[in-house]
């Protein structure tokens, strides 16, 4: 499950949606509920461009190639 939600796919369009939902938020709501919106919005995106990203690397670095 974790694998499915860190695939390169799957992880721009939820950085895309929260992009959207911030603005969403921002434009149609006010107070608390606009700035929980966002926070959890934000968070969010912070927590996917910081998780481990998808890029294997080769091995030839681990045999001094």
């Amino acid at each position: 499950m974790a694998q499915l939600w860190l695939s390169h796919k799957l992880k721009t369009t939820a950085i895309i949606t929260l992009c959207i939902i911030a603005v969403i938020a921002s434009v149609q709501t006010t107070g608390l509920t606009r700035a929980l919106i966002e926070l959890v919005a934000f968070v969010s995106l912070i927590w996917l461009a910081l998780s481990k990203p998808d890029i294997k690397q080769h091995d030839c670095h681990l045999r001094g190639e």
